[in-house]
């Protein structure tokens, strides 16, 4: 009987369930929901608790990643960690939804930091746990493509259904479907028993940390506040819906740049289609700087997104070629720091600048942000640099 092998598409399932419950949370209801909770200092409100969601996220994947590379030495899976991560969250995404009050909405949050981050922490290795490293960017765009259409299914989720019930209620469903898809594909393919050992944090992957540190940086920062860009820069009085659909955009077009981004990952050096990409998210975020209308908005959202999907394919698989196998849920815990990290100082950062600039210029505090946002979107791409040339597998061009 022959050796089943790794399917892309069902690894990568649980990853649209993870990202569709971060789409709904991230881009909107966590910003509503503070909103009308706190509706005195909404932005602070805000930024508090996504700071403080992001810090549980970093410990919690520093304190995951090592425990699962020794689950993978003696089971030859992570997969407990998976269930338990679900396990966890599911009471604690309705607790979120059903919060009576900011205290209990903080509360909430924290716990589904931490049960989402038990699952994703250890989930981040799937492909390298069962993907050559010269196939790992065509399976990191299937990556690249549940979490454009996760992102999407969570936007439309929190952005149209306005019974909080049944939005939750969809989440849970959503993750839990999703894990089930990738848990039945694992339980089929032959456990992969590898030692683990410690992870080092060389010059290179150090490079790869301050790199997407900076990108996801200003990720989080138009994140956070496009929100508040739409209320009170384009002065829409549907928020909620019109965010919602800005960022279905963005999300919408990540697919098509995900499956640009496959081939030229694989092929050609990942540096260069960080960097296209990443042109590409600063050309569309000026625009959106500039941008009075809704539709000019909209066309921005959408360049945006095709150079973000594109961006993230290459960024997975360079973490997938560059971290070391035998110690990746580690490495993978520590990799995330450069996307947990900027989600506590994206807001914390922005927040003044937004009500400095909103105090000087009524509606352009957001749009400072966006500004700021582009420099972290730069630094980012050509702090990469500093990498040399990466073959497919892994090894640097002369």
């Amino acid at each position: 009987m022959s050796e089943v092998r790794a399917r892309p598409l069902p690894l990568a399932a649980f990853w649209f369930g993870l990202q569709f419950v971060w789409g709904a949370l991230l881009a909107v209801s966590l910003q509503s929901r503070s909103e009308t909770l706190a509706p005195q200092s909404a932005v602070w409100a805000y930024a508090l608790i996504a700071a403080v969601g992001a810090i549980v996220a970093t410990i919690v994947q520093l304190l995951v990643g090592p425990l699962s590379d020794r689950s993978r030495e003696r089971a030859g899976t992570r997969i407990a960690f998976y269930r338990t991560g679900v396990v966890l969250a599911v009471p604690a995404i309705i607790w979120f939804y059903l919060a009576p009050n900011y205290t209990n909405l903080v509360a909430a949050f924290f716990l589904v930091q931490v049960a989402m981050n038990i699952a994703t922490g250890p989930y981040q290795a799937v492909i390298p746990d069962y993907v050559a490293p010269d196939a790992a960017g065509a399976a990191s765009s299937r990556m690249s493509v549940f979490q454009s259409l996760g992102n999407a299914g969570g936007l439309l989720a929190a952005g149209f259904i306005a019974d909080v019930r049944v939005v939750a209620a969809l989440l849970v469903a959503t993750l839990v479907g999703s894990y089930a898809i990738t848990a039945r594909h694992i339980a089929r393919l032959p456990a992969r028993r590898v030692r683990a050992v410690g992870v080092r944090v060389g010059p290179a992957f150090r490079t790869l940390l301050a790199s997407r540190g900076a990108i996801n940086l200003g990720f989080y920062t138009l994140l956070g506040f496009l929100f508040f860009y739409v209320r009170q820069s384009l002065g829409v009085s549907d928020v909620r819906t019109q965010t919602a659909l800005l960022f279905l955009t963005f999300t919408l077009c990540g697919v098509a740049g995900a499956l640009l981004g496959a081939r030229p990952a694989d092929r050609f050096d990942k540096r260069a289609v960080v960097m296209a990409a990443n042109t590409l998210v600063v050309i569309a975020l000026g625009t959106l700087v500039l941008a009075h209308t809704l539709p000019v908005a909209y066309a921005a959202a959408a360049l945006a997104g095709i150079a973000w999907g594109a961006y993230f394919t290459a960024d997975w698989a360079l973490a997938c070629t560059l971290l070391p196998r035998e110690a990746m849920g580690a490495a993978m815990g520590v990799w995330n720091i450069a996307s947990s990290v900027p989600q506590i100082a994206a807001p914390l950062i922005a927040a003044p600048l937004v009500e400095r600039i909103n105090t000087l210029s009524p509606g352009n505090g957001p749009r400072a942000a966006i500004a700021l946002a582009i420099l972290e979107f730069t630094i980012g791409a050509v702090w990469l640099y500093r990498l040399p040339a990466i073959a497919p597998t892994g090894e640097p061009l002369a």
